[in-house]
């Protein structure tokens, strides 16, 4: 009796596996340069064959806007667990208190997403123009692809 159950289960479990393995080519798969890639100094180094000197300049502005995005990222996460403790709370001041977390929340995203701004503008003033252009390729080209959702 059992075993005119197993034929079925493996084709099931074989069935499962291949769908979960064409959804994960079909939706992750990306050819653009990843955000890690735009951040890592010796890659844009050899893509835009930048000086020593603008190698430096660029390697400078990184850390700096690390510590910004790691001073936004702190706040969010303090903010959300704060979030946490607001939604558990079930009086009427409960959802006013997760209604302001919530907004200090999108004012640390807002934070790092302008940072990032800043910092793809400080990076452009360092480059000439043909690496700007080659710049803007690829950042716009990663913009584009990095989420999930984006049609294309």
């Amino acid at each position: 009796m059992n075993r005119k159950w197993i034929i079925p289960l493996i084709v099931v479990v074989a069935v499962g596996v291949l769908a979960f393995g064409i959804t994960k080519i079909t939706t992750c798969s990306r050819s653009a340069p990843s955000i890690d890639r735009l951040q890592d100094v010796s890659f844009l180094s050899r893509e835009l064959s930048l000086s020593k000197a603008q190698a430096a300049e660029i390697k400078q502005l990184h850390l700096t806007l690390a510590t910004k995005l790691n001073d936004c990222c702190m706040n969010h996460c303090a903010a959300r667990a704060r979030l946490g403790q607001a939604l558990a709370s079930e009086s009427s001041n409960g959802t006013a208190q997760a209604d302001a977390v919530v907004t200090e929340m999108c004012r640390a995203y807002e934070a790092s997403e302008r940072a990032t701004l800043d910092q793809i503008r400080k990076v452009r003033a360092v480059l000439n123009v043909n690496q700007r252009k080659r710049f803007d390729a690829m950042i716009s080209n990663c913009m584009c692809q990095t989420c999930n959702m984006s049609a294309k």
